[in-house]
């Protein structure tokens, strides 16, 4: 399966977020989403969030029945291995959007709200955030490609780290 952008999620602030059709991405984030704890969630380094469908169905599997967004994220995926990925990994989502995986997303204690397990459960396979290296409309079902990773200097491609 070739990787998709399943969903795109956006919310005036916090928890869950709901799909849209299409957003605008740019440097800031996608189009008609914010966060209410700005010291912690979002800016330029932390502009889109993503989880997959992937990581939803391990959870279902362990009792924790959520629908695309609940967790907060921005692009839900479906057939991209998220533990695959590394920072400085970039995609490319649609035509033009491209991403830079920038750190692992830290599950925040909001996420109990959904479930008290929630949190813990989470740990490890979080997702991801990421910077917006080109900006770009996306829709539902675009298509996203790895793009090969930058150079680090030495000759030697980055390590993943555990997502």
């Amino acid at each position: 399966m070739k990787p998709v952008l399943a969903q795109i999620n956006t919310s005036r602030g916090g928890i869950p977020k709901t799909p849209v059709l299409f957003a605008q991405v740019t440097r800031d984030g996608v189009a008609g989403d914010w966060q209410r704890n700005r010291r912690y969630h979002g800016g330029t380094d932390r502009a889109v969030c993503l989880y997959s469908e992937e990581l939803y169905a391990e959870l279902r599997s362990e009792g924790i029945d959520l629908v695309n967004g609940a967790v907060g994220e921005n692009f839900t995926t479906r057939g991209l291995n998220l533990q695959h990925l590394a920072s400085g990994q970039r995609l490319r989502v649609g035509a033009h959007c491209v991403i830079e995986i920038t750190d692992v997303r830290v599950p925040c204690r909001t996420l109990a709200k959904c479930d008290p397990n929630l949190p813990a459960l989470m740990q490890g396979r979080s997702g991801w955030v990421a910077r917006v290296i080109s900006e770009g409309a996306v829709r539902a079902r675009d298509p996203i490609q790895l793009l090969p990773r930058k150079s680090t200097g030495r000759g030697k491609k980055q390590k993943p780290i555990a997502a």
